[in-house]
């Protein structure tokens, strides 16, 4: 078996103090950045939404930065990516515009994050990738696909669909497997280490291993009774919360993810979250799985104790290799 010199930490982005500041202080222990910059429009064009002061901070750490262009820079996220995606010179049009973006702000690559993409729209999500290597390949700049997880391929599924993994895989340098969101409209782990070894599982048998790369969750998520979706919240936010109402933080062993519940105003709540210890025990999964690394969402949300056990894999690696 193959094991890779080093494993990868790539970290999505999205612009805010906190990711600045852990970019800050952590740049240097990321492999590669990539910034939930770029939406796309019903033209074809690119809603650039980049700063300048994390560029500075990427260059300053000599941290590549790998785009992702997106379809949430409009409400219609289905029809739109239909239309981009159907649409022929649209196509053309948005390929055009990505390899532009990509050159002109000396990034490594892209990294493709549709999402709501019409499952009838299977062939045409494979067809784009497909056109976008072709482009970008000759100019030596990666192409990446974020992915929904599965447990199988399933061309009906509402919101999978539309994402065949071996096709595009096939026209991806890495792809990233977001084994995540488990559990969104009704209360439950973000991320149990079963769904998650479900998820690899399956995309190890369909996907080669060295483009895999495991997307892993650091946040959390609060449900209150009566209202549809739960809010996201950081590390810090769920463990200050639990503070504030006297809950008792209980790390769920099956599940491997804490939890509490509260009460405010008469109103029941229920939160999970990730923390450095649900944190390791996928990570350790990834590296038993033997894939290239990660891609965590997201640079700000994180347990600080996370970085402690990124130091503390180095200097194991390091040793190993040496003993060897």
């Amino acid at each position: 078996m193959y094991f890779y010199p080093y494993f990868e930490n790539n970290w999505y982005y999205a612009t805010d103090p906190d990711a600045l500041a852990s970019l800050y202080r952590h740049g240097k222990e990321i492999t590669m950045l990539i910034p939930f910059w770029y939406g796309v429009t019903g033209q074809g064009t690119l809603v650039d939404q980049s700063d300048q002061a994390t560029l500075n901070l990427a260059r300053q750490f000599n941290i590549p930065v790998l785009a992702i262009v997106h379809n949430f820079a409009a409400r219609q996220y289905g029809p739109l990516i239909h239309r981009l995606l159907t649409d022929n010179n649209l196509r053309k049009t948005l390929i055009a515009n990505i390899r532009s973006m990509l050159l002109d702000n000396r990034f490594i690559g892209v990294n493709i994050d549709f999402e709501f993409v019409p499952p009838e729209d299977r062939a045409f999500m494979t067809a784009f990738m497909a056109e976008l290597n072709s482009a970008l390949k000759p100019c030596g700049l990666l192409v990446t696909i974020s992915l929904p997880p599965e447990l199988r391929d399933d061309p009906a599924h509402p919101f999978s669909g539309a994402f065949s993994y071996p096709d595009l895989a096939r026209y991806s340098d890495q792809v990233y497997i977001l084994a995540y969101d488990e559990h969104v409209a009704e209360p439950g782990p973000i991320a149990s280490i079963g769904f998650v070894r479900q998820v690899l599982a399956y995309a190890l048998t369909v996907i080669p291993r060295w483009k895999i790369r495991l997307g892993m969750a650091v946040y959390g998520r609060d449900w209150s009774a009566g209202e549809t979706l739960p809010q996201e919240l950081s590390y810090r936010d769920a463990v200050v919360r639990a503070a504030a109402f006297g809950a008792e933080i209980r790390y769920d062993e099956k599940e491997q993810e804490p939890t509490y519940s509260y009460t405010e105003r008469g109103i029941n709540h229920v939160v999970w979250f990730e923390n450095a210890r649900s944190f390791a025990v996928k990570l350790d999964l990834a590296r038993r799985e033997n894939i290239p690394g990660i891609g965590v969402w997201r640079l700000g949300l994180e347990d600080q104790e996370i970085w402690r056990l990124f130091k503390q894999q180095r200097r194991y690696s390091i040793k190993s290799r040496i003993s060897k």
